[in-house]
């Protein structure tokens, strides 16, 4: 695997010195340079209905970003994007260890990143840069304002990291990416002993609509507390039907979470939505976690309505489960009123 990825990396740099873009001045005289403002935020009111529970209401901002993005040319631009948020949070999954909770609403810097795109095939980001682990997942999960996909929510496997990330795309149909990165997630410069990060994905989109992603990640820890190799499995298929429907399901393997060994988590995860209205949907997804040697896992639930009145806004009325394998711990019921606003 890490010769395959060398390799792509050889294909990414060869790619890189030998293209025209490269030792060409831009003589476009049309072309000026811009910029735009990035601002999105998640926000939830969540009705308890564990049995119980404490905390029965609840109001909370879940994540803010906040930004500015500027073209310098046709090739060359750059982003900074300030995460207020909470830095660390202890999760159902908390006894997996590493974890410590932090204040609310830090201001953190999330990506710094300047991004080259040469041509038409070619688009590489250094800098604090977005991980395209689950970003696929993601997109087509398409409500990250409820939820986080599972590789987020069970692995706490961060968005952005410290390196860099390169993407060559061959055609319409194929592509892939590489990334050298620190490993440490955004929050974090490199750790005292060097580690870092390995990754690679492979995109294949056969016909229109269809889509495939297989990825691959690894970690090898110098750290004698943590000596074990972190690697990530995950593959995903999904099918978009316009903007009628859509349907997809994914499977991850975390092996030695956390680089303690045999500590493993993986399992899967499908979700759908169908366009009732124009501007409503309904949704579900159901995830299934198993793990090794950690207590928790389970089975997760969500369903509800999306609701966008303009672009820029959405909102969604939306029920959220957790039924544990162990009988002894507590279901968990949630009814939220969740929205997001962006631009």
């Amino acid at each position: 695997m890490l010769r395959i990825i060398w390799s792509c990396v050889f294909v990414l740099i060869f790619n890189f010195l030998f293209s025209d873009h490269l030792f060409a001045q831009e003589r476009d005289t049309d072309f000026e340079a811009s910029g735009k403002p990035i601002i999105q935020v998640f926000g939830n009111i969540d009705l308890n209905l564990g049995k119980d529970a404490e905390k029965r209401y609840g109001l909370w901002i879940g994540r803010a970003h906040f930004g500015y993005g500027y073209r310098f040319s046709k090739t060359f631009s750059g982003k900074i994007v300030l995460d207020v948020g909470r830095p660390t949070t202890l999760s159902q999954f908390s006894e997996m260890g590493g974890y410590k909770e932090g204040s609310y609403y830090t201001v953190t810097l999330k990506f710094a990143s300047l991004e080259w795109t040469p041509n038409e095939h070619v688009y590489i980001q250094a800098g604090s840069v977005l991980q395209n682990h689950y970003i696929t997942q993601e997109k087509f999960w398409g409500y990250r304002y409820l939820a986080p996909t599972f590789q987020d929510k069970y692995f706490g496997t961060p968005s952005g990291d410290l390196g860099i990330i390169g993407y060559y795309k061959l055609n319409k149909k194929f592509g892939f990416d590489i990334a050298l990165t620190n490993g440490e997630g955004f929050r974090f410069d490199q750790d005292l002993f060097g580690d870092v990060k390995i990754a690679a994905g492979v995109d294949y989109n056969p016909i229109d609509g269809l889509q495939s992603r297989i990825f691959y990640d690894y970690t090898k820890s110098k750290n004698p507390q943590k000596p074990a190799e972190q690697q990530l499995f995950s593959a995903f298929i999904g099918y978009r039907h316009k903007n009628l429907f859509r349907v997809g399901g994914e499977y991850n393997y975390h092996k030695n979470h956390l680089n303690q060994s045999g500590r493993d988590i993986y399992g899967f995860s499908f979700y759908g939505s169908y366009a009732i209205l124009r501007k409503v949907e309904f949704f579900a997804r159901f995830d299934k976690v198993f793990a090794k040697n950690i207590e928790n896992k389970g089975n997760a639930y969500i369903t509800g309505l999306h609701y966008c009145p303009v672009s820029g806004i959405n909102i969604s009325l939306n029920y959220q489960g957790w039924a544990p394998d162990n009988f002894e711990l507590k279901y968990q019921h949630h009814i939220l009123l969740s929205f997001e606003y962006k631009i």
